[in-house]
Formats: C-alpha cells, sequence, structure tokens
C-alpha cells in the first residue's frame, strides 16, 4: 500500500541523495571494497542508484525483535519498542563468504515528530554514527562475525524512514522486521517507511 502524504508530511525524497552525499563524507568518506568476487563493485566509490521516489509504508510491530545469528547471513534489522524506541541492527555472512559487509544506513522521522537521541551498540574500528541534520541520523556499519546496532530515541509512534546501502549498493531485500505477526524478508523499496503498531 503506497503511502499517502496527507496526514504527515515527510521529508522529500529527493533531499535523501543530497544527504547521502553529505553524511559519506561526515562518516569517513570513500569505502574502500575488495576486489575478491564479494561486492559488486571492484574499483572503489561508485554513485549509488537513486533512491525510490515513493517509498511504501509499512507496518511494524511494537516490542517485536528479530533474533539473528551474527556472521551467519546479511541483514539490517529494524525493531521498534513502545515510548519512541528504535533499534536497527545489522549482520553478515562473513562465517561462509570470509568477507565483511559494509552498510550505509540513513534514518528519518516524518517532519511532525523529533528524533531527540542516537546511541552505538558494539561498533568499532570504522563504524560511525551520528544525527547528521535536524531529524536523520546517518550509521555506517562495517559488519563482519559480529553485530552492530544503533538505538533511536524519538517521539513515541513516529513513522521512521530508512534508507539502506550494502556495500554501496541499494538492497532493500536484506531489510527485515515483524510486521502484522509475520517477519518480512525484504522491503518493497528502498528508502521504506516504518509505521509502529502502537506508540
Amino acid at each position: 500500500m503506497a503511502f499517502s502524504a496527507d496526514p504527515v508530511k515527510l521529508r522529500s525524497p529527493g533531499l535523501w541523495p543530497i544527504l547521502l552525499a553529505s553524511a559519506s563524507l561526515a562518516l569517513g568518506g570513500c569505502i574502500i571494497v575488495d576486489g575478491d568476487g564479494h561486492h559488486p563493485y571492484d574499483d572503489g566509490y561508485v554513485e549509488p542508484p537513486p533512491v525510490s521516489e515513493d517509498p511504501m509504508l509499512v507496518a511494524l510491530d511494537t516490542d517485536a525483535t528479530v533474533s539473528a545469528e551474527p556472521g551467519e547471513g546479511v541483514g539490517l534489522f529494524v525493531e521498534y519498542a513502545a515510548e519512541g524506541k528504535w533499534r536497527l541492527s545489522t549482520t553478515c555472512d562473513t562465517n561462509y563468504s570470509n568477507i565483511g559487509c559494509t552498510f550505509d544506513v540513513f534514518a528519518g522521522v516524518d517532519t511532525s515528530s523529533e528524533l531527540t537521541d542516537l546511541s552505538t551498540e558494539d561498533l568499532e574500528g570504522r563504524d560511525d554514527a551520528a544525527i547528521i541534520e535536524e531529524g536523520v541520523a546517518g550509521w555506517h556499519a562495517e559488519t563482519a562475525s559480529d553485530i552492530d546496532a544503533i538505538t533511536l530515541t524519538t517521539t513515541p509512534g513516529a513513522i521512521l524512514r530508512v534508507e539502506m546501502y550494502l556495500d554501496q549498493v541499494s538492497q532493500p531485500r536484506f531489510v527485515y522486521w515483524f510486521g502484522n505477526g509475520v517477519l518480512h524478508e525484504g522491503a518493497p523499496t528502498n528508502p521504506v517507511d516504518f509505521e509502529p503498531t502502537a506508540p
């Protein structure tokens, strides 16, 4: 179901490529990738594909958690706890590929809500996360046989727009969340808008 911007106006999707470019600089600049076949590009930075101009709105079950084993598969996992607590975490398939995954994630609230805090879990090395402008967070994670995560605090019940790149390529098929009691494997658009089932 397509999201109608009538009740709540989200930041313009046209703004996201600009944020991506500025956040790339703020979060450490270019990403060097290996030339071993696991990554889709072998020669450094590649301009990401255009983002969807019509992000889909999906339901996200409040207080549902997604279990993931470190190193066993590639994924960005989106969870929401009551009172405005979001958790985004990443895993990679390093136990099988012997290669790490590079995630670039952007998360922003609708314009009627606020993003008030960002905290990190188990970030190390070149991992970085920050609120890069009012209502928008940027996160760079280099994940191997571990789990990297950030927690965002927003206005309770806020709609959260999430945009994800894996090894600099738009890969919504690796986004996971629980909605309507079902584990969803792959977002319909990149970015995608998450609406919690309860504030």
